[in-house]
């Protein structure tokens, strides 16, 4: 029987690394110790365990049953204890040299990005950023795991995470400025009908983090009605996309600076109503008193859009 008072948590950190990579060489970089030491750590854990833990295969070093079973309660373990540690430290931007984790796709970046840059190299010139584009499955483990330290987007998380509304957008419609479809009110307003966005082709823009679809529950039975040509992931690069072609594309109102800064490409109002995209940004409730997490959730809810 494993006795809690002298287990070594070195030992956590070597179980995870090898999850991580499959590899003791690879997990032994990662740590910064030598091979052998992780190799013994790994023997004496297996002995702890009774259990062979990792078995080499053609693909590396692959989990056993108990291994996969003692993964979450380990990450979150680990989780747990590199966040007291952090929330135990003051934090100082000026002299942090923290690097945090966000997941958001290419909106996300566009939107939040430069300014969130640009004053991190000002006021905290060595705290670095490191972004990640996840499917929704991940980003609850990502998060509860701390290899994530927060998520930007249309999306909706367990109530054991904590989230902030960081932006409610309309829905437009992108299209090439010459498009037979748009009508011009002799105010110069532009304006597309229902008929004629159901007749159109269509790019439908699905970022793998987002939950569900306004515009299609909007569209109801008519969804079916949409000429899909296209299924992206990304919205940016509409741009490239779209100028001289029939299509056209729905996409939240806070893309269209990006999207139609040349004049190739313009924005109507979607002829029909939906729910609006609703950004958020999300964390774990472990972090809610981390003064490093306090201070960037406020730099990210202050970003100009």
């Amino acid at each position: 029987m494993i006795n809690p008072n002298t287990f070594d948590l070195n030992l956590l950190r070597i179980f995870e690394a090898l999850m991580k990579d499959g590899s003791v060489s690879v997990a032994a970089d990662r740590l910064g110790l030598s091979q052998p030491a992780v190799s013994n750590a790994l023997n004496r854990f297996r002995e702890l365990l009774g259990d062979p833990l990792f078995v080499r295969t053609r693909n590396g070093m692959e989990p056993t049953a108990l291994a996969l079973n003692l993964r979450d309660p380990f990450q979150h373990s680990l989780a747990t204890i590199r966040a007291a540690l952090r929330q135990s430290l003051a934090f100082e931007p000026a002299v942090s040299d923290r690097t945090f984790t966000l997941i958001m796709v290419d909106v996300g970046e566009i939107t939040f990005l430069p300014h969130l840059m640009a004053t991190i190299s000002a006021a905290a010139p060595s705290i670095s950023l490191r972004v990640l584009e996840l499917g929704r499955e991940d980003y609850e483990d990502y998060l509860e795991s701390g290899s994530a330290d927060m998520a930007i987007g249309r999306v909706t998380l367990r109530d054991s995470f904590r989230s902030q509304q960081l932006i409610t957008s309309p829905y437009v419609v992108i299209l090439d400025s010459n498009h037979p479809s748009i009508d011009i009110a002799p105010d110069r307003t532009r304006s597309i009908t229902y008929e004629a966005y159901l007749a159109a082709r269509h790019i439908a823009v699905l970022p793998r983090g987002a939950t569900g679809n306004p515009v299609d529950r909007a569209l109801t039975r008519d969804a079916k009605e949409r000429q899909v040509a296209l299924s992206i992931p990304h919205t940016m690069v509409l741009s490239a996309i779209l100028p001289g072609t029939g299509m056209i594309a729905t996409v939240p109102e806070t893309c269209v600076r990006a999207l139609c800064s040349d004049g190739r490409l313009c924005s109507v109002t979607l002829p029909f109503d939906a729910e609006p995209s609703h950004v958020l940004l999300w964390w774990h409730k472990r972090h809610e008193e981390d003064a490093g997490h306090r201070w960037l959730r406020t730099l990210i809810a202050s970003t100009p859009h």
